[in-house]
């Protein structure tokens, strides 16, 4: 099957080709004879939201994809919804080539998977502890043995108390040109078991980093640890967090039972990137017994499971102090993670495979 191209640049357009498929670039829409059976791929720059459905009719042989260019978290739920109305496959701003790629197999049922080492941490709120929760975890994969990278990528905020010698900012110039090396990676901080690049100190660039960066940041990781563990922070308008969740294999959302009203929102944007709540683990922090709503009703109402329950602790702990109990059922969750990215074996425990 052909892809007919319209609006999307050259190297997105490489990077599908690269991919395996067979793709045309047009300057104008083909006939719709031409295009019959095949995949018609446009942008928002070439077609107009109120032109899909003339679009849609005068191409019905053929399937169609609408890439939106229009960066923001408000404003194409609207254009979303309309596309599904019409039959009409949407991919939302920030959108990469690879997720792009990802939907193409989708929509023509190619069935090649990917494995991959990135588990993404996503806050319900500031302040949440997702920083926290992602380096809980990080020791403990390092426990076992595994090396582990973890990667600072709230671009808002550093999730460090100092400021080092190495960082986000620091290493940016490096990333945008493309050029980092293994020493790169040996030279981050060293930090129980684990190696850390603190976050973006410089806050005003919060807005500048580019989705072809942290991806390229993300791969190059991958490449220099077993596992690598990012923390996305939770504000969603940001490059890193938009590709982390199209990138993670593991997606665990750190969130509180008063975070109700913030997860709605979360869970709908996550929605336009084809995510679905049970693509999601949630790490219920700083729960107690005095919360209205509990962590089983909240997660039954989204249909997410719970991970984990920490009890409350004081903000800006580096290491959560967890008692003997808690950091075996840490444990646990650990292997159930690595087992299920093919980093450990199932162990049979009283009859049954874990």
């Amino acid at each position: 099957m052909k892809i007919f191209s319209l609006g999307m640049d050259q190297l997105t357009i490489n990077e599908i080709k690269l991919a395996g498929f067979t793709v045309i670039a047009q300057s104008v829409l083909p006939e719709p004879a031409q295009a019959g059976g095949h995949l018609l791929m446009v942008t928002s720059e070439q077609v107009a939201v109120q032109e899909l459905g003339e679009l849609r009719r005068r191409y019905l042989d053929s399937n169609i994809l609408y890439v939106y260019l229009q960066k923001g978290v408000r404003g194409y739920q609207a254009i979303h919804m309309q596309c599904e109305s019409l039959g009409i496959f949407f991919m939302p701003p920030r959108s990469t080539s690879s997720a792009i790629i990802d939907k193409l197999r989708y929509m023509l049922e190619d069935e090649q998977a990917e494995r991959g080492n990135l588990i993404g941490f996503f806050g319900s709120g500031p302040g949440i502890g997702c920083t926290s929760a992602a380096k809980l975890f990080a020791r403990r994969i390092a426990a076992s043995g595994l090396r582990v990278i973890v990667l600072g990528l709230d671009l808002y905020d550093p999730g460090y108390d100092r400021k080092t010698t190495v960082s986000l900012d620091r290493l940016r110039p490096r990333i945008t040109g493309k050029m980092l090396h293994d020493e790169d990676f040996a030279g981050f901080v060293q930090q129980e078991g684990y190696s850390y690049l603190p976050g973006n100190f410089d806050y005003l660039s919060a807005q500048d980093y580019q989705e072809e960066e942290i991806e390229y940041l993300l791969a190059r990781a991958s490449d220099c640890a077993d596992v690598v563990v990012a923390d996305f922070g939770s504000i969603p308008e940001s490059a890193a967090w938009y590709v982390g969740m199209q990138k993670s294999v593991l997606r665990m959302i750190v969130t509180h039972p008063r975070h109700e009203y913030r997860l709605q929102p979360l869970m709908e944007l996550a929605g336009h990137m084809d995510l679905h709540p049970q693509d999601f683990q949630w790490i219920i922090n700083r729960s107690n017994v005095e919360e209205l709503t509990s962590s089983k009703n909240l997660a039954l109402r989204f249909g997410s499971e719970i991970l984990l329950e920490l009890p409350y602790y004081q903000p800006f702990l580096e290491s959560l102090p967890l008692g003997k109990k808690e950091l075996q059922h840490v444990d646990d969750k650990v292997h159930a993670l690595l087992v299920s990215l093919g980093l450990a074996l199932e162990v049979r425990k009283k009859g049954i495979f874990q």
